[in-house]
């Protein structure tokens, strides 16, 4: 009994090992780009591509998006090397500039992908999002800023994740947003002291740098953040 028990139970690992192998094999797709996807910020990591079998989510470091954006335009027709992933629980928001974004596609009907490799086959170029890594962690350069408020930028779920300025789009963390958002209310301008991210690769939709504040100021009021 306890023979047939341990042979039962090496037989349900090895299924559960080649399950899972199969589920990350890579696979290949095609078709036109549709536009990108963006993070909480703003920031593109994701390729929307219009295959035969219908829309596909191709996920993408965020420091790749310089790359890809130049590979792969909207309306371009690409190839891609990928590995299925689950998709993320929120799409971008619509309504900033970027380019092809919507949110008007049912959710259930798109398949999510890992993007491995970039084919553009109009161009015959490739990239290969490996031989690009994550640029090391830097905390940029300190700048101090004033202007008007344009505009506050909020995740799907309706949380506020960053402010946008006529020149930086302002990052706010959690612990942020809890000391400060009841204070902008009616404000029209703000002054901000802050580090502007500095590493290369990031395309923000807003086309503005992204500023990671340490204080901002309000109605005259400065606040440590």
């Amino acid at each position: 009994m306890k023979q047939r028990l341990h042979t039962l139970f090496v037989i349900l690992i090895l299924s559960t090992d080649l399950i899972r192998v199969f589920a990350h094999t890579p696979t290949s797709v095609s078709g036109r780009v549709l536009g990108y996807l963006s993070n909480r910020i703003g920031d593109y990591d994701g390729l929307r591509l219009q295959t035969s079998v219908g829309e596909a989510h191709l996920l993408f470091p965020p420091h790749t998006a310089s790359r890809i954006l130049k590979l792969a335009a909207t309306g371009q027709r690409i190839q891609a090397d990928v590995e299925p992933q689950p998709g993320r629980p929120e799409l971008a928001q619509p309504g900033l500039g970027g380019p092809g974004e919507t949110t008007e596609t049912d959710r259930s009907t798109i398949t999510t992908y890992r993007l491995i490799r970039l084919r553009n086959q109009t161009l015959g170029t490739s990239f290969q999002l490996a031989d690009l890594p994550p640029p090391p962690p830097r905390q940029g350069q300190l700048v101090q800023t004033e202007g008007p408020l344009i505009s506050k930028i909020h995740s799907g779920q309706g949380q506020l994740t960053a402010l946008l300025t006529d020149k930086y789009l302002i990052e706010l963390k959690p612990h942020q947003v809890e000391q400060i958002s009841s204070l902008l209310t009616g404000v029209q301008r703000l002054g901000v002291t802050g580090f502007e991210r500095t590493a290369d690769g990031f395309v923000n939709r807003t086309g503005r740098p992204v500023l990671h504040p340490t204080t901002l100021t309000i109605r005259g009021q400065t606040f440590a953040l």
